[in-house]
C-alpha cells in the first residue's frame, strides 16, 4: 500500500472559508511547499510504517490511498477522505496519519470487525467504540516505530480533544494486554 499526497486548492479553499478564515496565494505557495515536504518525510518510513500497522494489527489494506494535505480544518485529520490538517511538526504529522490509517485499515476490513465494536462497551458512543481499537493499534505502532517518549506526547496532545479525551483512560487500562491482532484481542478480551 501506498499514499498519494495531494494538495487541492479547491479542497482547501473550501475548509478554509468553512473555519471563517480567508484563503490566499500565500497559504496556497505555503501548502505546495508542505506537501513535498511532508511527502519526503512520510515516504522515507512508509513500508516500514505499513508493514508495521498490519503485523500489529494483523489485517490488510486494501488498495493505496490518496491523502489530501490542508491549511485550515475544524479537525487535525479526517479518515474519508483522508484528510491531514497542516501541522508545524512533521513528527506529530506522521502519528496523526498513522491514527487516520488505521481507522482506514478497520474500514478496509469492516465485515471481520464491525460485530466486534458494536459488541464492546455497549454503554459508550459509536465514536467511543471505534477509537477503542484505533488507539489500541496507534499506541503499540507508535511505541514500536518512535519510542514512549512520542506516545507520551500523542496522549498529552490528544487528552485536550473531545472523544479521545475519554477514550485514552480505557485504552490506557487494557494496552498492557494487547499484544497484536486486533481481533483476536477484541474476541477475547472481556471489553463488555
Amino acid at each position: 500500500m501506498k499514499i498519494d499526497f495531494v494538495y487541492s486548492t479547491i479542497y482547501d479553499n473550501l475548509l478554509t472559508e468553512m473555519s471563517r478564515k480567508e484563503f490566499s496565494v500565500e497559504q496556497m505557495k505555503e501548502m505546495e511547499f508542505y506537501k513535498e515536504e511532508f511527502e519526503a518525510t512520510w515516504k522515507k518510513e512508509e513500508g516500514k510504517t505499513i508493514r508495521e500497522i498490519e503485523k500489529i494489527s494483523k489485517l490488510k489494506f486494501k488498495g493505496n490511498k490518496t491523502c489530501f494535505l490542508v491549511y485550515n480544518m475544524k479537525f487535525a485529520a479526517i479518515s474519508n477522505p483522508l484528510t491531514i490538517k497542516r501541522e508545524s511538526h512533521l513528527e506529530r504529522a506522521k502519528t496523526i496519519l498513522i491514527h487516520e490509517l488505521i481507522h482506514i485499515l478497520l474500514e478496509d476490513n469492516r465485515r471481520k470487525i464491525i460485530k466486534l465494536i458494536d459488541k464492546i462497551y455497549p454503554e459508550e458512543t459509536h465514536e467511543f467504540k471505534i477509537h477503542v481499537p484505533v488507539l489500541l493499534v496507534t499506541r503499540k505502532v507508535v511505541e514500536n516505530l518512535y519510542g514512549k517518549r512520542v506516545v507520551e506526547e500523542i496522549l498529552e496532545d490528544e487528552m485536550r480533544r473531545n472523544v479521545l479525551n475519554s477514550v485514552w483512560p480505557t485504552v490506557n487500562s487494557i494496552y498492557p494486554r494487547f499484544k497484536k491482532d486486533i481481533i483476536k484481542f477484541l474476541k477475547n478480551e472481556k471489553l463488555y
